[in-house]
């Protein structure tokens, strides 16, 4: 079986906790895979949050 990690884009998540922390009011404590799955960061800089 083979096991496929994917690359995440370390900027990017970087981002993301830090506008998760100011729309929120606290850090997230998820690691980067959930994050990455949770929410994305527009152009214009806007968190997206991503409901499945």
């Amino acid at each position: 079986m083979e096991i496929r990690i994917p690359k995440y884009d370390g900027e990017k998540i970087t981002k993301i906790r830090k506008k998760i922390e100011l729309v929120f009011g606290r850090a997230s404590t998820w690691d980067d895979v959930t994050i990455s799955e949770r929410y994305n960061i527009s152009g214009d800089g806007d968190l997206i949050m991503i409901i499945r």
